[in-house]
């Protein structure tokens, strides 16, 4: 089976949200010291004085550049990182299922729980309705896309949804006519 994810691959979204935590609080201590130096200057001024303001307003600026640069960055960056580590530190424990299905085409890439993932819609055989149905795969946008051709049997190593390892068996044409003409309403064919 070729593995799309390795072990690297979750140290390496450790060490990277561990990088963005880090930036964010050094610029939440630059701006806890903006902050400090402000006040202190603002108290150290003479009961009147003519630049009073100047504290105030670069307390008020710098204040409203921290709380926008917080919520673009924590919200955005942040936790994109934090989710995807997430995701992969839970396929190392989580449980596994192999499937054996046929592939039928890629579908538009979506944003799962802050994770951007390529879209692949299987066929896979249902015991309990004995009948195929259709089920999305998710395949990370970060790794490479795997190469498959509607109607090959792939068989694969999933959690959740999410592709861990994937291998060709075979490639089945009559298959893939049959369920073409299923969809197009044409006939209605049991296995």
């Amino acid at each position: 089976m070729e593995t799309i994810f390795q072990d690297q691959d979750l140290i390496t979204a450790f060490s990277q949200k561990r990088r963005l935590f880090w930036i964010y609080i050094a610029v939440a201590a630059v701006f806890a010291a903006l902050l400090i130096g402000c006040i202190v200057w603002f108290v150290s001024l003479p009961y009147e004085d003519d630049l009073a303001y100047l504290p105030q307003l670069i307390l008020c600026v710098g204040a409203c550049l921290f709380i926008i640069f917080s919520y673009v960055y924590l919200g955005i960056k942040f936790q994109r990182s934090r989710k995807y580590y997430k995701m992969i530190s839970s396929l190392s424990i989580g449980i596994k299922h192999v499937n054996n299905s046929y592939f039928l085409r890629y579908d538009e890439p979506e944003l799962k729980d802050s994770v951007d993932y390529y879209v692949l819609t299987m066929c896979e055989w249902s015991k309990k309705k004995s009948e195929y149905l259709d089920r999305k795969i998710y395949c990370d946008k970060e790794k490479p896309l795997p190469v498959f051709q509607a109607g090959d049997k792939v068989r694969y190593l999933t959690h959740g949804n999410i592709m861990i390892a994937y291998e060709i068996t075979e490639h089945d044409e009559e298959f893939l006519r049959e369920r073409t003409a299923e969809e197009d309403g044409k006939i209605i064919v049991k296995r």
